[in-house]
């Protein structure tokens, strides 16, 4: 079993100008997926593309938008309500005021990822080598 706190997600928290991610579970903890609470801050709109990753997103506080730039449509966000990125939709992820929200990556994240020009994560293999941009 594995138990984790918010202070030992802390530990392997990535952050940028517009977020910050804390990792609860990752690759090498073997679930097949990572879980990780995500800040986004005050006034972002976030271009996101997740090409290698299927994502799924429940709101737990503040208010934002998600709009699906591949098949259209814009949703408001606030605690309870979830979306999923079933097809590796571009989207715009959005709040004024700033919105957290939980978040399931497969296949799992290694850790230390990032956005890259396109707010996609590549993939990595479990040494960190690039598998796939």
């Amino acid at each position: 079993m594995l138990i984790r706190t918010r202070k030992d997600a802390e530990q392997d928290a990535v952050e940028d100008d517009k977020w910050l991610s804390k990792r609860y579970t990752l690759r090498a903890d073997g679930m097949g997926h990572s879980l990780h609470e995500t800040y986004i801050k005050p006034g972002q709109s976030l271009h996101m593309w997740y090409k290698n990753h299927k994502e799924t997103v429940l709101c737990i506080q503040g208010r934002g938008r998600i709009e699906d730039l591949t098949e259209g449509g814009q949703w408001d966000l606030e605690p309870g309500v979830l979306y999923a990125l079933d097809k590796n939709q571009q989207h715009i992820l959005s709040s004024e005021k700033g919105m957290t929200v939980v978040c399931v990556f497969s296949p799992a994240l290694v850790g230390p990822e990032s956005h890259d020009e396109q707010g996609s994560y590549t993939l990595l293999d479990d040494d960190g080598t690039v598998l796939r941009r």
